[in-house]
């Protein structure tokens, strides 16, 4: 469940980061990377790479203007589900150390994550959508490029669990 998360996370923030704009630093703390600048972390994506892209993608003041208040907005709504998954992290993570399985109770937990995931998805996509629609044809273009590239990285850094969900490594011999 984790890699998948994080697979899901690192597509977000890929997104993120094309519109070249870094998060607020999170005061309250608390949130997914926080330690090491992760979605709900302190100043990400780091100022070198929102400068980059930024100028990669040639974005207009009121670009980043719009960009940001879209993050920003994107940002307070996953923070309850990042919560929610801490939650439920903390409550599983003594289950069955008595030597007991509960099953009905492991079910519930991963019935909750399933809906948390699927709601970050849905957030993920909402915002990616609504950054793309912001950006010019040229732009779009030019990030969706970007957005293949580093996927491709994470590719060959991490192997089949990034890039394709449901792809299988190739066989070695």
């Amino acid at each position: 469940m984790r890699k998948i998360t994080i697979g899901i996370l690192a597509v977000s923030i890929l997104t993120v980061g094309l519109v070249g704009l870094s998060f607020a630093k999170n005061s309250a703390g608390g949130g997914f990377g926080k330690h090491r600048g992760g979605f709900g972390g302190a100043d990400f994506p780091p100022p070198f790479l929102v400068e980059k892209i930024s100028k990669e993608l040639g974005l207009s003041e009121e670009q980043q203007t719009q960009a940001k208040t879209i993050i920003e907005a994107a940002k307070e709504r996953v923070k309850p589900l990042f919560e929610s998954m801490k939650q439920n992290h903390e409550v599983a993570k003594d289950l069955g150390t008595d030597g007991v399985f509960d099953e009905a109770k492991v079910n519930q937990i991963a019935n909750q994550q399933s809906e948390t995931m699927k709601q970050l998805f849905v957030e993920k996509e909402k915002t990616k959508a609504e950054l793309f629609a912001i950006l010019t044809p040229e732009q779009r273009e030019q990030a969706k490029q970007m957005k293949d590239k580093f996927a491709g990285k994470m590719k060959g850094r991490f192997g089949h669990r990034f890039g394709g969900f449901g792809e299988k490594p190739a066989p070695t011999e």
